[in-house]
């Protein structure tokens, strides 16, 4: 009897475990939602976003609790920026067309150029700029030090570059595009090269994953 147990014993406790341990792969490979196949997905913890204090386009506050209840794609630049942020804002037009039919999102849309220019982006050259390319995207801006409380949180941080005495300048700047969801939680962020339907995709795959699983 004792040899039995001796020979037994070890396998039992074998088996043991490997029921235990198979039962922990189980849940832990079943319980909650697999992630979404979008590189620019945030999860399973994307970054909420803490107070800021920012101006629009219409002269109004633009803060943390301007995002809550809104799907927001918004992304940094300024007008004066050559290249990237006219092209970034022809892409996000076209995006937002694509996303028309998704409710979750086109109800509840806003895009956001948050310029990083505030000494020459008024208000009123702002609400020009974002309009030429959609009446309803908006803009925000302020001082640097205002921009900064915002720029840190989602390591989008932005340099004035000059080169001469003629008092002209230009920044370096970020050139992700963040999607901001209705809680403030920035759960995409998408770099270059970005093109419409690669974001179309992108996007609704995320609203769809946020807004049946939370």
């Amino acid at each position: 009897m004792k040899m039995f147990l001796k020979r037994v014993l070890p396998m039992l406790v074998i088996a043991v475990l490997a029921f235990g341990l198979g039962r922990y792969y189980s849940a832990s490979t079943t319980e909650g939602p697999a992630p979404v196949d979008a590189p620019g997905f945030l999860w399973p913890n994307p970054p909420q976003l803490e107070p800021f204090a920012l101006t629009d386009e219409e002269g109004q506050p633009f803060d943390e609790k301007s995002l809550v209840g809104k799907w927001t794609l918004l992304f940094f630049g300024y007008t004066h920026c050559p290249d990237i942020c006219p092209v970034t804002l022809a892409v996000l037009k076209e995006v937002r067309k694509g996303l028309r039919d998704l409710q979750a999102f086109d109800d509840h849309a806003q895009v956001f150029l948050i310029s990083v220019d505030g000494e020459r982006d008024t208000p009123e050259v702002l609400r020009t700029y974002v309009r030429h390319f959609d009446p309803a995207f908006r803009a925000a801006t302020g001082a640097p030090e205002a921009i900064h409380l915002l720029t840190r949180q989602v390591a989008a941080d932005f340099t004035r570059v000059t080169t001469d005495d003629s008092g002209d300048y230009w920044f370096d700047h970020s050139p992700a595009i963040l999607l901001v969801a209705p809680d403030k939680r920035v759960v995409g962020e998408f770099l270059p090269p970005q093109t419409p339907a690669t974001l179309i995709r992108e996007i609704r795959q995320i609203v769809e994953f946020v807004e049946d699983n939370d």
